[in-house]
């Protein structure tokens, strides 16, 4: 063979040979991480639904991977998104609130994208994610621009159609010199008050009115928390009824489909979409009803709280569905290692989730209520069971749990497996709670005061405290 022929196949083979080593969605130049406030896993179709209210999520989990069995780490917007991009539990960084601060210290997603020399946008819709928060560390820029109010209460808040609408700008402006582009973004939607476009449609209501308990009228609360009776700032007018509030809920989310699918379709007119990582999931869920807790989140740890839909697609990569636990906080490491092609960091938690044979490997997912209890609740799933204690004074209360069944206590019948679950969460609890403190930065308690003023404070406790000075 000649020399000259010979050195072109050769240098023919190492490029074939190195093509075939790039991980899937390595040569991805965008890189979507989608998530969304307070969205039950059980509403969509992916899920199990068939409320036919997310058609455009579906048909993005047809081509994801669809994690059944995917846990926010609390039921708190702030402390479930610091998770997400900075590869840490909560209380490993002091963000145990909304009224928290994200440290300095904590380097985040954003930061590892900029160092890799990708543009970084963010566009945000709730308060408690404001860039004093601490979350806007790496971002080129970071929209957390809020035009509106909430319904029934002067919270800011970014709705919908206007959320669509600047993440289309932030992606243009992200991919305009043709570089490799993260754009995360947040959507408020369904969060409450329910006050979506157009109200319910009367088939929604039909179908809550025929619910056992759909005709049954709450009682309007005198705080934020949800047990007993509609939360202050969910009551709309005299609205009493127990399905009206369930078929808004359900109309926001049909509402935040059509938006999500109309991103998607503009991420598709400029050609990015076939070629991009789309992660896709939420921050928490929200109780209907459930343990009679209504129309709120952040006091327990239930499926409905905490459980959340997860999607993954990467190009290259083949669709299914994961019965495996994962948290969010797997999506640091997931993320990194699809689109930087960068391993696990020995010294932050998760795993990576797309990794060869991580399906088959023994997955957990922590849990807590943080401040948002009065007293406090933290949690464990691991395997095909979910272990959920309350503590106080040192006194453990715990429930064992079937996952995805937590209406029978398991306790009693398999003790051997519930005193396992102890001892995980446990070891759990003394490797994550590093910072006993709350994080809340140098500006934070005027922040704190205005939280209270809203009625948007998570910690009854701190209200009575506040109160009584």
């Amino acid at each position: 063979m000649r020399p000259m022929l010979r050195a072109a196949l050769w240098l023919l083979l190492c490029c074939a040979a190195l093509f075939a080593c790039q991980p899937p969605g390595s040569e991805s130049r965008l890189l979507l991480l989608l998530s969304v406030d307070t969205l039950r896993a059980d509403r969509l179709g992916a899920y199990g639904s068939d409320r036919g209210l997310t058609p455009r999520i579906d048909a993005l989990a047809r081509d994801s991977q669809v994690f059944a069995a995917a846990y926010a780490p609390s039921s708190h917007t702030l402390p479930s998104m610091t998770t997400v991009l900075t590869g840490r539990y909560p209380e490993e960084v002091g963000v145990w609130s909304n009224e928290a601060v994200v440290p300095e210290t904590v380097s985040t997603l954003a930061e590892a994208f900029q160092a890799a020399g990708w543009h970084t946008r963010a566009v945000v819709s709730n308060w408690v994610l404001r860039r004093a928060a601490g979350l806007h560390r790496g971002f080129d820029h970071y929209d957390d621009a809020l035009p509106r109010q909430e319904a029934t209460r002067p919270v800011p808040e970014r709705v919908g159609a206007d959320t669509t609408d600047a993440a289309l700008a932030a992606l243009d402006a992200c991919t305009a010199d043709g570089d490799r582009c993260f754009l995360w973004v947040h959507y408020q939607d369904p969060h409450g008050p329910y006050t979506p476009p157009g109200g319910a449609p009367a088939e929604y209501l039909r179908r809550e009115r025929a619910a056992a308990d759909g005709r049954r009228r709450l009682p309007a609360m005198q705080s934020n928390f949800g047990s007993g009776g509609i939360p202050d700032y969910q009551v709309l007018g005299e609205e009493r009824e127990v399905a009206v509030y369930r078929a808004l809920y359900d109309a926001e989310i049909a509402y935040l489909d059509r938006e999500l699918g109309r991103l998607l379709d503009g991420i598709e007119d400029r050609g990015l979409l076939s070629g991009a990582i789309l992660v896709f999931t939420a921050d928490h869920g929200e109780a209907l009803g459930e343990g009679d807790y209504w129309f709120s989140h952040g006091e327990y740890l239930t499926d409905p709280l905490v459980r959340v839909p997860l999607l993954i697609r990467v190009p290259g990569t083949p669709s299914g569905r994961r019965d495996d636990v994962a948290s969010l906080v797997d999506l640091y490491p997931t993320i990194l290692a699809v689109a930087l092609g960068r391993s696990p960091d020995p010294d932050r938690s998760g795993r990576s989730l797309l990794a060869s044979g991580a399906a088959e490997l023994a997955s957990t997912a922590y849990l807590a209520a943080l401040r948002g209890a009065d007293t406090g609740r933290y949690g464990v799933v691991e395997g095909q069971f979910k272990y959920l204690v309350t503590r106080s004074d040192d006194i453990w209360h715990g429930r064992l749990l079937q996952r995805d069944d937590e209406s029978v206590d398991l306790t009693a019948p398999a003790p051997h497996i519930a005193a396992r679950m102890r001892v995980r969460l446990e070891q759990l609890m003394h490797r994550y709670q590093k910072v006993q403190t709350e994080n809340l930065g140098p500006t934070a308690e005027d922040e704190r005061r205005q939280l209270r003023s809203l009625g948007y404070a998570d910690d009854p406790r701190l209200e009575a405290e506040a109160d009584a000075r």
